[in-house]
Parts: C-alpha cells; structure tokens; sequence
C-alpha cells in the first residue's frame, strides 16, 4: 500500500509504517490505482509503479487514474484512453472522459454545435453510441443518463430501464441510488434497480449510501439512515459524513473523532480534521500536519505530513465511489 503524501509542497508516497518509499519530488500527484500512480513533472503527467519508477513517460497535459486497466488522459484539449504501458487504445479525439467501470466509460463527442454521450468498451468500440446529453460512469450494472433535461438510468446494453424522470440522478451505491425530483430546489430520496422510491423524496440533501449508511438533510440538521430509510442512531448531526469500516469521523465541539454504527464514540474527538478509514488506516489532521490512525485512534504514521484538502478529497471520492477490480491485461 502506498499513501500519497505532501512534504515542504512537494508530494511523495509512505508505505503503511510510515516509511518514506517515494521521496516528495512532484507537483501534484494522484493516488494509486491498479499499480500506477498519476505524476506531475515539468508541466506534463506521467505514470510511476510503487517504487516510483517512471513506467509512462510524461507527456500528457492531464492524466486520471487506471481503473479497468484504463487511463484517461488528455494532449491539445482533447482526451483519449491509454493502457497499462501507455499505448493508446483509442483516438485522441473525446470532448470528456469519464472512468472505465464495469468494462464501460462514458465519453462526450462533439455534435453539430452541440455534444452527446455514449459509452465506449475497453478497445475504444462505441457498446452504447453517443445519443444522450450527458451520462456518468456505471455502477452495479446501470448508469445514469441525461435525456433532455431529466436523468433515468440504462443497462450495459444501452437499453433505458429506468426512463428519464430525475433532476439528478447519482450512481448505485449498496443497490440504491440517489435521486432528487421537481428540479433544483426540489426533494431528494433513493430508488432501487427497478426504479422504484424505496426510500421517499423528503430530504432536501443527501449522501450516496456507503457501508449500508447514508446522510440526509432535513430542515437544518442530518441524520444517518439505514437502507429501509429509518434513523440507525437517534440522534441529529450538524454536518453529513460516511461510513466505511464501520466507522465515521464525526465533529464535536470543533474536533474530530470517529464513531461507529450504534453512535458510540469509539475514537475519541481529538484531531482537527479526519477522513475515511481505509484498510485500517484514517487520514488525520493534528495542527496543519497529516498523520495515519489505526481503529484503535492510535497514530501509526506520525503528523508531519502537510494537510493537503485536494488530496484528502481524492483519496475520499475514489474510495466510496470505485469498487476497484483488477485489469484485465497489461
């Protein structure tokens, strides 16, 4: 396991024990993925393996994370998708590009003056031809996309089995998926695979489920809710948060802990920020500094790493929304 981490403005790579592997040397960096992480040098983005060996050449203006054994990445405005050892596997020639999930990713082609989505398949082959106005990666075997101006959801081959009828439509998390109706200010609630409202529009905000939980808004406070739509604790927060692991880091009184399902305050609040735990491990924020916890709340990594917002983020959004396989070929 590698972590990404930041030092005197420059980001390098720790191993779990908190042993510097890759030393602080690039711009910006991603974290890893299938093996490969994105890197910034001279103003162009590379790939290093875990020992920070240079794999792909840096020679792209923008680069994103292998999943699927696949790589978005951009040159001149354009974007197009690269394998394992950097060799294109499709044209250079995509408005947008999203992640490869289940074997599919969205892509946004030009269209007269205006643009479409389709999907394409792990050899660049359009499996869903460019027809929607928009559409977002797939998760569970379905995918939301715009008709218009309303969301509903197709299956991989392209078929629309839940028709467009959301304002938003986010992607299946634990079999739900989150959906807000009656435009920008109106309700959010979840639907399951067939489309139906498992859990009533009635939130005015609300989280993706994550490790069975989600958060929901209602009036001026969040609650967490089970997959039924009922409380898991009875108590109102001032902020969402997410589950993973069976722990959350909640604030009280201006600090940081975590709490587990039943509402137990298992780490007590100590730290000025924290993230999600992941294999074990919990970002943590001490001062301006950046250290690891374990479950127990004991810092395992020491805090002397820059507290870095955009990384934390990263690390946050690529582990609750990417279930991650192992790619298919080099």
């Amino acid at each position: 396991m590698r972590l990404l981490v930041k030092f005197n403005g420059k980001y390098g790579y720790c191993d779990r024990g908190g042993t510097t592997v890759i030393p602080p040397q690039f711009d910006s960096a991603s974290i890893f993925s299938e093996g490969l992480a994105a890197v910034h040098v001279n103003g162009k983005d590379g790939f290093i393996d875990a020992n920070g060996n240079m794999i792909i050449p840096p020679s792209f203006d923008k680069a994103s994370i292998f999943l699927n054994g696949r790589a978005s990445v951009q040159k001149g405005g354009k974007w197009g998708y690269i394998n394992q050892s950097g060799k294109a596997v499709t044209d250079m020639d995509y408005l947008s590009t999203f992640a490869f999930t289940d074997g599919l990713a969205a892509v946004v082609v030009p269209n007269g003056s205006s643009a479409k989505a389709g999907f394409i398949d792990e050899r660049g082959k359009y499996a869903i031809k460019p027809q929607f106005d928009d559409a977002a990666q797939f998760s569970e075997g379905l995918a939301s996309v715009k008709v218009g101006r309303q969301h509903g959801y197709i299956d991989k081959t392209g078929k629309m089995v839940i028709p467009p009828q959301f304002y938003e439509a986010a992607m299946f998390r634990d079999g739900l998926a989150m959906i807000k109706i009656n435009g920008k200010f109106g309700l959010v609630g979840f639907i399951d695979h067939s489309g139906k409202m498992v859990i009533p529009a009635q939130y005015s905000e609300a989280t993706n489920f994550n490790d069975g939980v989600a958060a929901v808004k209602k009036k001026d406070t969040w609650q967490l809710i089970d997959k039924t739509g009922k409380p898991i604790i009875n108590q109102e927060f001032p902020s969402p948060t997410l589950f993973t692991e069976g722990l959350a880091p909640m604030m009280v009184k201006g600090k940081v802990g975590y709490m587990d399902k039943q509402g137990q305050m298992v780490i007590k609040p100590q730290f000025d920020a924290g993230s999600i735990f992941v294999s074990g491990l919990a970002p943590v924020k001490v001062g301006e500094k950046c250290g690891f916890i374990d479950k127990t709340g004991k810092m395992v990594i020491e805090a002397r790493f820059e507290w870095d917002q955009r990384s934390i983020d990263q690390y946050t959004h690529f582990n609750t929304h990417f279930s991650v396989d192992p790619p298919k070929d080099k």
